[in-house]
């Protein structure tokens, strides 16, 4: 599910904006959830205090408190990948964009069809490379794969356990399911588990423990391999 907040501090302005960005979604066809803050700090609290992730992000730059771009650096401070547009009336923060990555800066009013483009860009190019559809309840389901803690061959298929709990399946071999999903995403911890590191917290003994709590055990065979592999993530953060 793509996921957008959008962090605004004037009402008026705020329910237009969601208004309008979900009706853009709704045109694209996406299936989504939105979120929408009076300022900064509403929104860190859901953002750090909760953990909640989002794949967009619409930033006012002039709300009262902390302003769109201090928020946006705090935001890069633990999310490289979010994509950070601003909405704003003042072209005096374009420069330092740069500094935090933003995707765009769209004017107030918002423009509908302008923000329709960048969605279905960031979407297209950003969003559906990093998903695969698995099944689930008899279902096809579309997963990003940075929703999925692990996966794991249980009988003729593999259960995949994503961070909410749920989980979803594909039939046949993880190796088989390994080679067509991208590289990168998983790393073996036993010849019938692979973790995404991106989810684990902390490396317990022989475990590999996710933010959920769940533990996902590391054989002997794969262990240098996923501590190695941790520390290079640890040092690209």
């Amino acid at each position: 599910m793509y996921q957008v907040a959008l962090c605004e501090d004037e009402q008026i302005f705020a329910q237009t904006q969601e208004k309008i960005c979900r009706g853009v979604l709704e045109k694209l066809n996406i299936e989504y959830g939105i979120d929408t803050f009076s300022g900064g700090a509403d929104f860190l609290r859901a953002f750090t205090g909760a953990g909640k992730r989002y794949d967009l992000i619409l930033l006012d730059i002039i709300m009262d408190g902390m302003n769109g771009m201090e928020l946006a650096r705090t935001i890069r401070e633990s999310d490289e990948d979010a994509a950070i547009v601003f909405i704003t009336s003042t072209n005096d923060y374009i420069a330092q964009g740069y500094d935090v990555n933003a995707l765009h800066y769209l004017g107030k009013p918002l423009d509908a069809p302008r923000l329709e483009q960048l969605i279905a860009r960031d979407y297209s190019k950003r969003f559906l490379r990093d998903y695969f559809v698995f099944d689930a309840g008899g279902t096809k389901r579309k997963v990003a794969l940075r929703e999925v803690v692990c996966m794991e061959t249980v009988g003729r298929r593999v259960e995949a356990t994503l961070t909410d709990g749920t989980a979803v399946y594909y039939t046949g071999k993880l190796t088989d399911l390994l080679d067509v999903i991208p590289g990168g995403v998983f790393t073996r911890c036993h010849y019938a588990v692979a973790v995404n590191l991106d989810n684990i917290r902390e490396l317990d003994g022989s475990d590999a423990v996710a933010a959920s709590g769940k533990r996902v055990p590391i054989s002997r065979t794969y262990m240098k391999d996923v501590e190695r592999a941790f520390m290079e993530l640890f040092k690209e953060k």
